[in-house]
């Protein structure tokens, strides 16, 4: 996010105001714009604006530009507006505006974009009104002009090639600025890098010693960096804790001075003569295609700090195209399945298993399927984790275990329903809640009912996690471990936690030729038989496999062999009559 602002403070404020507003309107990127007659510049930003409409970021001068003219006319006519998404590249997308108003007199105006086709509402546009006016209170304080000629005047103070100098910039826009100015700079001698290098939890010594601690932090990390820094680097502070770094050296000597920038900033630093341990981490980004512009650049290089910051953080991450290119196909799916479950993307899929004493089908377990009106059919492993560690599985995951109960409803009247729940899911304070409303409004009986939870459940192994294990078991809802034994501790839940079925991982059936493995699986199946436990093999493909698992007496099977799964639910009404002869 980018933004001309006062102090940290106000920084924190729009960044806060950020966060609130794409997730309370669910859009995709907003970007607050500064007005000064015709002319519009770009104030604030969320962190994907740029990535969307790169070509307000890029102007030649750097500074103003003329406010679009449909965005000019849309101010004119109403408060909130519809825009024209293509002329912000966004031929299936969304675009609209709202401006802001200080008693009266147009101070800006706020563009909100969606890489999602949508519509323009009335709550909607309350909400696009009410994000304008809370950004307006900030805005106001803003006089374009003299902003903008401080800024650059802050950007200049980095001086030509040879004096490296610190300037303090507060706005991503500024650094562009600094950008382009480094690399249009004739007494270059190479290309220009990009190094964003930011302090590690800085946040936990301004919270452990104070903030005057903190603020001799930086300023011993500033002064060692600039005596550090040689003829051809620049340096700029753009945050707190954050600085962006712009080098000619040649390519192969950037790893080592980057390196050699991390062993500075790793020198414990002493305050009120006690030694204080400081890391950091860098984004790097090698000198490229002259025609990349400064937004994408800098945004190359804040990915490359994020993932170093999610791997643990000190360390140097350079940007890969191959890698970023993967992360942005990542972040396009996650805003596409935020709309999958409201537009009927998602289905259920059914796969039967048997009883192995019997050969009849015992049950099915539901399976997610998700049929993407552009990329076809997405594989569950390709969205699935992506939904846990984005939080959408809670809803997905909701609408999933009322639609298998319904559908369900149907089925030949012994047939189990198995729902797999995630971690997340099975934490929230109120599942047991929404099992039972689920089942009420389904009729379907809680003793058929059989949830799967995995071994991350169960990692927390406290009072809350099995109390609520023994409430869904009081309700006669069945309990199975999946994915068992990907941990071999996992046989210590054998005893400890309260469930009827273990359905053993599909890599030890894969593996049952393996004299080692046959004996670890016989050693499991005989344990959870003692206990009285049903035991599935999952993933039987083969006949051999068949026949292994019935061998090491399993009381269940499910795969291929058995049956793939079934699109039709239907079909499961007489699933009694359906007998397996392999």
């Amino acid at each position: 996010m980018g933004c001309v602002l006062a102090d940290d403070q106000e920084q924190r404020s729009v960044t806060a105001l950020f966060r609130l507003a794409t997730r309370q309107l669910d859009i995709s990127a907003i970007g607050v714009f500064s007005c000064s007659g015709p002319d519009s510049r770009l104030w604030a930003a969320s962190d994907a604006f740029l990535t969307i409409w790169p070509g307000c970021g890029d102007r030649p001068d750097g500074e103003n530009f003329p406010t679009p003219p449909h965005v000019g006319e849309a101010l004119e006519r109403t408060e909130v507006a519809k825009l024209d998404s293509g002329a912000f590249g966004l031929e299936n997308g969304f675009a609209a505006c709202s401006p802001v108003r200080h008693n009266g007199v147009l101070i800006g105006y706020i563009l909100f974009l969606d890489l999602r086709r949508r519509w323009l509402g009335p709550r909607a546009a309350q909400g696009i009104h009410d994000v304008a006016e809370l950004f307006a209170a900030l805005l106001v304080n803003v006089t374009p002009g003299p902003a903008q000629r401080l800024a650059a005047a802050a950007v200049d103070t980095a001086g030509p090639a040879g004096s490296p100098g610190l300037s303090h910039i507060t706005a991503h826009h500024d650094a562009h600025l600094m950008i382009r100015r480094a690399r249009a700079d004739p007494g270059a001698t190479n290309p220009v890098a990009l190094m964003l290098l930011d302090i590690d939890r800085f946040h936990a010594i301004n919270e452990a010693l104070g903030s005057a601690a903190g603020d001799e932090v930086i300023a011993a990390i500033v002064a060692r960096l600039e005596a550090h820094l040689g003829d051809d680097d620049r340096i700029a502070r753009i945050e707190a804790d954050r600085f962006l770094i712009l080098s000619t050296r040649l390519s192969e000597s950037l790893p080592q001075f980057a390196a050699s920038l991390l062993v500075l900033v790793n020198e414990s630093v002493r305050i009120a003569d006690q030694p204080v341990s400081v890391q950091a981490t860098i984004g790097l980004v090698a000198p490229g295609s002259a025609n990349t512009s400064a937004p994408v650049l800098f945004l190359q290089a804040e990915s490359a700090l994020r993932r170093g910051k999610l791997a643990g953080g000190n360390r140097i991450v350079t940007h890969e195209p191959a890698i970023e290119a993967l992360d942005q196909e990542q972040s396009r799916l996650e805003i596409e399945l935020g709309e999958a479950v409201a537009s009927g993307q998602l289905r259920l899929a059914y796969q039967p298993y048997i009883d192995l004493r019997t050969n009849r089908i015992a049950g099915a377990e539901a399976l997610l399927r998700w049929d993407h009106p552009h990329r076809g059919n997405i594989q569950p492993a390709s969205f699935i984790n992506l939904a846990e560690t984005s939080g959408q599985i809670l809803g997905i995951g909701a609408w999933a275990l009322g639609r298998a109960l319904k559908e369900a409803v149907d089925w030949s009247g012994d047939l189990n329903l198995s729902v797999n729940i995630s971690a997340l899911q099975f934490h929230q304070a109120d599942f047991v809640s929404q099992v039972d409303r689920a089942l009420a409004q389904s009729g379907f009986p809680a003793q058929r009912l059989e949830l799967e939870i995995t071994e991350t459940v169960l990692l927390r192994n406290d009072p809350e996690t099995i109390g609520q294990i023994r409430t869904l078991i009081a309700r006669g809802v069945r309990i199975a471990l999946d994915d068992f034994g990907t941990g071999y501790s996992a046989l210590a839940y054998l005893a400890r936690i309260p469930h009827h079925r273990i359905k053993l991982d599909r890599n030890f059936i894969n593996d049952l030729t393996s004299r080692h493995t046959r004996d670890l699986v016989s050693a499991i199946v005989r344990s959870a038989r003692t206990q009285g436990l049903a035991i599935t093999a999952e993933g039987v493909e083969t006949a051999e496999q068949l026949q292994a698992v019935r061998d090491l007496d399993f009381t269940h099977a499910q795969g291929w062999a058995i049956s793939q799964p079934l699109d039709n639910p239907a079909i499961l009404t007489g699933a009694r009559a359906l007998e397996i002869t392999a």
